[in-house]
């Protein structure tokens, strides 16, 4: 499987993310490193951080934050 980091133009409203994906709508969580952009640190991307196991590929959930 091929998880070559994608640029959007627009967000990929509930579609599928991989970390290094990113968008316009790119918005780092608190714990972000600044150095590092994608989906796997935006607030709008749901990778079940908050669960035992997280996700591989998120879900674009933009425009509701799902992390800060």
């Amino acid at each position: 499987m091929d998880n070559k980091a994608n640029n959007y133009d627009i967000p990929k409203r509930d579609g599928s993310v991989w970390p290094e994906d990113i968008c316009p709508a790119y918005t780092p969580r608190e714990d972000a490193i600044p150095s590092i952009k994608g989906c796997w640190y935006c607030k709008y991307a749901d990778f079940h951080l908050k669960e035992e196991r997280a996700l591989e590929v998120g879900i674009c959930k933009w425009p509701k934050k799902i992390i800060d």
